[in-house]
């Protein structure tokens, strides 16, 4: 009978440790805009871009197979639930750790350092998607919003996340 008393003891003191399941990456250019992503997922993180907290776009980063990196896609958001997303811009992640590459040896890494993240093809790929088949005004020139072009300037820039 005691040691059914110490079972909640027991299996809270060994489960894993309780994580955030969000993480933040703020736009080191245009603060209006961050990505917002779930870490529930194991081998991929989901969520989207986001301009003063209207969802605009959808995001999704993880591990590639075999040789290993980071990807990202960035992807519009489907208007109903039967339309399939069209994807705007597929790449590789790259990650900086102050000025030196993620993937820098241990041996050679400086201390310190802020991470942050550059999603390369993500402002061509966003402002190509901004063009008009139908000859109405589009984003690339004369229907261009405030919100397009703060999403523009961080394209281009690079991502801090979040501290948790």
């Amino acid at each position: 009978m005691k040691r059914l008393l110490l079972a909640p003891f027991l299996i809270g003191f060994f489960s894993p440790a309780i994580a955030k399941d969000n993480c933040t990456f703020q736009s080191e250019y245009s603060p209006n805009v961050t990505i917002e992503v779930s870490t529930k997922y194991l081998s991929l993180a989901r969520g989207f871009v986001k301009h003063k907290d209207e969802k605009v776009l959808t995001f999704e980063t993880g591990q590639t197979n075999g040789y290993g990196g980071q990807y990202f896609v960035i992807k519009e958001i489907p208007k109903s639930s039967s339309e399939k997303a069209e994807r705007i811009v597929w790449t590789d992640v790259v990650t900086l750790v102050g000025d030196q590459l993620g993937g820098t040896p241990k041996a050679k890494r400086k201390k310190g350092g802020q991470v942050k993240l550059f999603l390369p093809r993500f402002g061509k790929g966003y402002y190509y998607s901004l063009a008009s088949d139908d000859g109405k005004p589009d984003g690339r020139f004369e229907g261009r919003t405030q919100k397009m072009t703060d999403i523009l300037i961080a394209a281009e820039g690079f991502w801090i996340p979040s501290k948790e």
